[in-house]
């Protein structure tokens, strides 16, 4: 055999492999690897819009405070959210029915379920009341090589890149699985980092979470 096809057919086998492997999720997990995720509460930001669900014994008075929340779906338009929630100002604060303007930027759900809790009852509006909040306009953006790139809402508490990857319809052939950016805006800077998805240590990072308002960007 001509050595220059032989060299040929050994370059392709080599080319091969190397590429199949490159695209290999986590090739240094083993069956028997366990890890404890951390996910944390998301913190209310400027603009975010809360949807603010209050039930007591009594449906009439819990009606007064669920006035906008007559809608029984979620709508990813911004107008029907405003109908259903609350947007935080540029200062950070909502008024609420019979509370007034609340400082709610930095805290998270529970924070804010609590503060709400004890300024309606404290203040004699009501009596053991049950509240639920949730984030409506939570979206997340990936961009570059994934079959559908876009901006993406959530509703769950808990989602995590591999998660938002697959709701883009995983990477395409051409992906970089070990260098994808993730940019995550703080309440002070900007930060980027870069993400290994042939790593198993990207269970145990900060960002395997995925937090409103991330954008991936896949190379």
């Amino acid at each position: 055999m001509d050595y220059r096809i032989l060299s040929l057919i050994i370059l392709f086998l080599s080319f091969s492999c190397s590429s199949k492997k490159s695209v290999l999720y986590f090739q240094d997990l083993q069956n028997s690897d366990s890890f404890s995720s951390q996910y944390y509460e998301q913190i209310i930001r400027v603009d975010d819009i809360l949807k603010i669900d209050i039930s007591t014994s009594d449906p009439e008075v819990s009606l007064f405070f669920n006035n906008r929340g007559t809608y029984t779906t979620i709508s990813n338009d911004k107008e029907s959210m405003l109908l259903m929630g609350y947007q935080v100002d540029n200062f950070g604060n909502i008024n609420y029915p019979r509370v007034g303007t609340i400082k709610v930027s930095g805290l998270t759900k529970s924070q804010l379920s609590k503060l709400l809790f004890d300024k309606l009852v404290n203040g004699g509006e009501l009596i053991n009341p049950h509240i639920d909040i949730k984030f409506l306009n939570s979206n997340f953006t990936v961009l570059g090589e994934v079959n559908k790139p876009g901006n993406y809402s959530f509703s769950e508490n808990n989602l995590n890149i591999l998660e938002a990857l697959g709701i883009a319809g995983d990477l395409t052939i051409n992906g970089e699985r070990n260098d994808i950016k993730l940019i995550r805006q703080s309440f002070e800077k900007t930060n980027v980092y870069s993400v290994d998805l042939t790593k198993k240590n990207l269970f145990e990072e900060d960002f395997f979470q995925i937090i409103s308002g991330d954008i991936i960007i896949v190379n």
